[in-house]
């Protein structure tokens, strides 16, 4: 799946220049959001905020076999892991609707969606990882 993700993740960053323009250097997190729909099946929103921070272990982010400290570099983007961890909370299904955001698009296409505490902390600099699934049907 490894090529795949980054397929994925190229089409996002594509799409994302395209109505955003460049990603910012200083943004730390990524923005990402999924909408499926269809009669008869409902909506549903897929959202994450996420650092995608590289990972040790099996997620293959860095290449052990580089001598120090280049094995301490990841060897994969941070839009290659937004969309791994996206896949790994929501699935394939949401993969082909997927779409990155700026901080003040996401904040303000989703408002309504979004915890009161995820809100306050929007501008603060800490770790945080969100996500959330709303599934509705009113067949």
């Amino acid at each position: 799946m490894d090529k795949n993700f980054q397929s994925f993740a190229i089409a996002c960053i594509a799409e994302y220049s395209r109505v955003y323009g460049e990603i910012p250097e200083d943004e730390s997190w990524m923005f990402l959001e999924a909408e499926y729909y269809a009669t008869g099946e409902g909506q549903t929103v897929c959202l994450q905020m996420t650092q995608a921070n590289p990972r040790g272990g099996d997620d293959g982010d860095f290449d052990r076999t580089l001598p120090y400290p280049d094995n301490y570099k990841p060897i994969n983007t941070k839009a290659y892991r937004a969309v791994r961890g996206f896949h790994k909370l929501f699935g394939t299904w949401h993969l082909p609707g997927l779409r990155f955001h700026t901080r003040e698009a996401f904040f303000t296409r989703y408002a309504e969606q979004l915890p009161a505490s995820l809100v306050k902390l929007k501008d603060a600099s800490c770790f945080l990882e969100y996500h959330s699934k709303l599934y509705y049907n009113f067949a």
